[in-house]
């Protein structure tokens, strides 16, 4: 599972650390940022099978930074991983193109790393 590779998009770090050292506890090559700059610059250098995307980070919100990732790769998958409900993400980025939604609330790393497995065995 080495080869694969996935980015953690997230302005709390906590969930960034326990998402990040789940993944790597399992095998994947996972890295995360906590800000726009440092997401774009880890975005192009590490070339990301999959992306979990914060819903909502200050400055630049999950709706806006989407098209910016898939302008830069439009074969990456993009989990949007957020407390609102899945309504609430449904209408904010329709037609945008992510790969799926997953809620924070009673987060279940289990449940996420399938959903991430999923992404990557999409064709």
């Amino acid at each position: 599972m080495k080869d694969k590779k996935l980015l953690v998009i997230d302005d709390e770090p906590n969930f960034t650390n326990l998402v990040v050292e789940y993944f790597k506890m399992v095998g994947y090559d996972v890295r995360s940022a906590l800000n726009f700059e440092d997401a774009i610059n880890l975005f192009r250098s590490l070339k990301p099978d999959v992306v979990l995307l914060d819903f909502s980070m200050p400055m630049v919100t999950g709706e806006k930074f989407l098209p910016i990732l898939q302008s830069m790769n439009p074969l990456v998958r993009v989990i949007v991983v957020t407390g609102y409900i899945q309504e609430e993400v449904e209408e904010k980025f329709k037609g945008l193109g992510y790969f799926g939604f997953f809620e924070k609330g009673g987060l279940s790393l289990d449940k996420l790393r399938k959903k991430v497995e999923e992404a990557l065995n999409h064709s």
